[in-house]
C-alpha cells in the first residue's frame, strides 16, 4: 500500500493498514513529516513530490496493491492518482477530494480520471454528524450504512443490579433480545461468552434492533429524544454538507450563525427554510439575545477546533440540551470532550480513514467502526456467494472466540440477532465485532 500525505489522514490510514500486517509506504515532500511516519510507524518513508513518476517508482508503485491520495491538495491528489490509474491500472488508486468543483453538486463521480474510489471528507463526517442526530445525539450509539441493527456501549455503574450477574442473566432480565458483542474491562477488551460475569465500571457494547435499544436505554435512564430544534454555528464546508442531507421540514427547525456577511447570504439563498443569524458567537450577548439557550442541540462547526469545543461547552451551561463540537486539526481535543460536558466530538481525520479503510478492505465491507483506542472492530460486511462463510450455520464457523456475530439483515430488511443454528446466505449483511489482532483472520472468512 501506498499513501501519499504524512498528514494527520495518511499517518491514521497507516497505522491501521499496518496493524492489518499490510507493508505500507509513505510518499512526502516535508522531510519532518517522513521522519515523523517512520519514527512511529512500521513502514517505509520516500521523500519526494507523488506527482513525480520517479518518486512513485521509487516507492514501488508498479507492484502497490493500492495508491492512496490524502494530501491537502485537491489538485496534487487528483494528478497523483490520475497518474497512477493510467500508468498503472493493476492498482487501486483511491482520492481524498474537498472540492465540488470536481465533483459535481450531485455527488462524487467514480472514475474521475480513472480514480477508483473518492471520498470527500466533508461529505464523510457530515454523513456521520448526521446519523448521530437522527440517533438523539448519543455519543455512545453506533449505526450501520446497510442494517437497522445499533451498537450501545453501556457504562455499568458499581450500583448496576446487573454487577454479578452473567450475560445471560442480564439477557434475561431485561427480557430484550440482543447481543454483547464485547466488554472493555479496565482498559482491556474482550469478546464475552454467555457465562462472563459482568463487573462494575465494565463497558458492554451491545448490538440490538432499534426499539430493542430504546428499552434498554429505558431501563438506565438515559434515553434520547431526536433534536426538535438546532443551531448550527458556523457556515463551513461541513455545514452545507449537512444541511445537504437534510430534507426541507428538518432544515425548517435549523439556525444557523455565522459572522461573515458573505456566508450569511450564501446560506439563506442556498437553504430557504432555514434561519441565519449574522453574529459573532464570541460576543457574549449574542446567546441570551437569540435565546440560544433554549435549543434541544448546538453543533459547533467552523474551521476553528478551539472556537468549537469552547462554543459547544459554553452552550451546555447555558441551558442548550446537547452539544456537539467539530474537531478538524487536533484530535487530541475529543479526549477533552467529556470533561466539558460537551456530548459528542467528532474527527474529520477519523471519519475519513474510516472511509477509506472500507473501501480497501474490500467491496464487500459496507462500514467500520473502530472502538476502544483501536483494540475492537466492528465489520458490517455483505455475504457474497464466494465468501467462506456462505451456507454455514453460526455453529459451524470457526472464530477462534476472537469475534462475535453480533446481527444479521437479511435480504428483504429485516434484522435479527442470531444463533448458533442460524445460517448465513447470500445477501446478508453480518455485523461481526472483532479483536484487532484477529481482524486479517475475519476478512478471509467473510471477505
Amino acid at each position: 500500500m501506498i499513501i501519499l500525505g504524512a498528514g494527520r489522514r495518511g499517518l491514521g490510514l497507516a497505522k491501521q493498514l499496518v496493524a492489518d500486517g499490510k507493508d505500507v509506504v509513505i510518499i512526502d515532500s516535508s522531510h519532518e513529516r517522513i521522519e515523523k511516519a517512520v519514527s512511529k510507524l512500521d513502514c517505509l518513508g520516500v521523500l519526494g513530490n507523488g506527482t513525480n513518476i520517479g518518486t512513485l517508482l521509487e516507492a514501488g508503485v508498479d507492484q502497490a496493491e493500492a495508491f492512496v491520495a490524502v494530501t491537502d491538495s485537491d489538485e496534487i491528489n487528483l494528478v497523483s492518482s490520475g497518474l497512477v490509474s493510467s500508468s498503472y491500472p493493476q492498482t487501486k488508486t483511491v482520492a481524498a477530494i474537498r472540492s465540488l468543483v470536481y465533483t459535481g453538486l450531485d455527488g462524487l463521480k467514480e472514475g474521475l480520471l480513472g480514480i477508483n474510489h473518492i471520498v470527500n471528507p466533508n461529505t464523510e463526517t457530515a454523513k456521520a454528524i448526521y446519523n448521530i442526530i437522527e440517533q438523539g445525539v448519543n455519543g455512545n450509539v453506533l449505526g450501520f450504512n446497510n442494517s437497522s441493527l445499533l451498537l450501545y456501549n453501556f457504562h455499568v455503574e458499581s450500583f448496576s443490579s446487573y454487577v454479578g450477574s452473567s450475560i445471560r442473566e442480564m439477557r434475561s432480565k431485561l427480557g430484550a433480545d440482543f447481543i454483547i458483542a464485547s466488554i472493555n474491562r479496565r482498559g482491556l477488551v474482550v469478546v464475552p461468552s454467555g457465562n462472563t460475569t459482568i463487573q462494575a465500571n465494565d463497558i458492554l457494547s451491545i448490538v440490538a434492533e432499534s426499539e430493542e435499544v430504546t428499552d434498554i436505554l429505558k431501563t438506565v435512564g438515559k434515553l434520547q429524544k431526536r433534536p426538535n430544534n438546532m443551531v448550527l454555528v458556523g457556515g463551513s464546508n461541513v455545514t452545507r454538507a449537512l444541511l445537504n442531507r437534510m430534507s426541507p421540514s428538518m432544515r425548517s427547525r435549523v439556525t444557523v450563525v455565522d459572522q461573515n456577511p458573505d456566508v450569511c447570504e450564501t446560506f439563506s439563498e442556498r437553504f430557504r427554510e432555514i434561519l441565519v443569524i449574522k453574529a459573532d458567537i464570541t460576543d457574549e450577548d449574542i446567546m441570551a439575545e437569540e435565546q440560544l439557550g433554549s435549543y434541544d442541540l448546538l453543533v459547533a462547526l467552523t474551521d476553528n477546533d478551539e472556537l468549537n469545543i469552547i462554543t459547544a461547552s459554553y452552550a451546555k451551561r447555558i441551558g442548550v440540551s446537547r452539544s456537539m463540537a467539530l474537531i478538524k486539526q487536533n484530535n487530541n481535543y475529543t479526549r477533552m470532550a467529556s470533561y466539558l460536558e460537551i456530548d459528542v466530538v467528532f474527527s474529520t481525520t477519523d471519519t475519513t480513514v474510516e472511509s477509506l479503510l472500507r473501501y480497501l478492505r474490500g467491496t464487500n465491507v459496507s462500514s467500520i467502526h473502530t472502538l476502544f483506542n483501536g483494540q475492537l472492530e466492528i465489520f458490517e460486511f455483505i455475504i457474497n456467494a464466494a465468501s467462506e462463510v456462505c451456507n454455514k450455520q453460526l455453529k459451524d464457523i470457526n472464530m477462534r472466540k476472537k469475534a462475535i456475530i453480533a446481527g444479521i439483515t437479511h435480504a428483504d430488511g429485516t434484522s435479527s440477532i442470531p444463533t448458533g443454528p442460524t445460517t448465513l446466505v447470500e445477501g446478508d449483511t453480518v455485523l461481526v465485532a472483532v479483536l484487532r489482532n484477529s481482524s486479517e483472520l475475519i476478512q478471509k472468512l467473510f471477505g
